[in-house]
């Protein structure tokens, strides 16, 4: 309840995630069908880049910050870029969407986004965000909770978001935890899944447990800005998506190495597996 993104808004992490995030999108508008989207742990939305948090810990001038007016990127970043641009219409970086904020603008009609925020101020800004977005159910509940309220979406088909503040004990494994509950209520979804990259041997643990549900085809992702350590500033982090859209590992394969080279802090680095 004390998580405030808008202190990390706009780094390596948030990039990674929305790189995907876009490009997963993209892969569902490929059918005409309608979707669904779930988003657990929604945040604020837009994320104001001159706030007090921001300028007190301006994370976005190693994340975003390196990519903005960048030329010559992979197609994918730079269609990345496109969007955040939307959100900026004069041309200066000022704001930073987060993932809700980037599902709505993706949404059409009949697809619809639930974004669950517990934390009263960022579950108000929220709704004054997307207040005039179309196909947006803003829900002020527990993301964990949501995972069995509200699964399967009535399309039938869609994307499941799990990004968790990792601010208490455990949090990893009760994630994987709420995953592994939620492929048993929608076992054909899309999810992607964020994590710190702190512990390789946590993250293997949950990874193995996801695979021994038979849950299909499984893609892992992680960038790095620095050497990884137990302790200190998160320098990395991990995405294990379940049920990868066709393309996605060859998309990201082809923007990781741009990523770690721009946004390099130390020894950087990347993998797709």
């Amino acid at each position: 309840m004390n998580y405030r993104h808008a202190f990390h808004a706009g780094n390596h992490g948030d990039v990674l995630k929305h790189l995907a995030l876009a490009l997963i999108l993209d892969a569902l508008k490929r059918k005409p069908a309608p979707f669904g989207v779930l988003d657990t742990h929604a945040g604020r939305g837009l994320y104001d880049l001159t706030s007090n948090e921001a300028e007190r810990s301006p994370e976005w001038t190693g994340g975003i910050g390196r990519l903005w007016g960048q030329a010559g990127l992979p197609a994918p970043l730079a269609r990345l870029l496109v969007v955040v641009a939307r959100f900026n219409p004069d041309g200066a970086l000022r704001y930073y969407p987060g993932s809700p904020a980037l599902v709505a603008e993706a949404l059409r009609e009949g697809d619809e986004l639930a974004a669950c925020e517990l934390h009263p101020e960022e579950h108000s800004a929220l709704k004054a965000a997307l207040r005039s977005r179309q196909g947006v159910r803003i829900h002020a509940r527990d993301g964990w909770e949501g995972l069995g309220a509200l699964l399967p979406p009535q399309q039938k088909r869609g994307l499941v978001l799990i990004d968790p503040p990792y601010e208490a004990p455990g949090e990893l494994e009760l994630a994987g935890k709420a995953l592994a509950a939620a492929l048993r209520r929608f076992r054909h979804g899309l999810y992607l899944w964020w994590r710190p990259l702190k512990s390789e041997s946590a993250l293997e643990a949950v990874d193995a447990e996801i695979a021994n549900l038979g849950a299909g085809e499984m893609l892992r992702a992680d960038l790095w800005v620095d050497t990884p350590r137990l302790e200190g500033k998160l320098v990395g982090s991990s995405l294990l998506i379940v049920n990868p859209p066709f393309g996605l590992a060859e998309a990201l394969s082809q923007c990781l190495p741009t990523l770690a080279d721009l946004l390099a802090a130390g020894q950087s680095g990347w993998r797709v597996r």
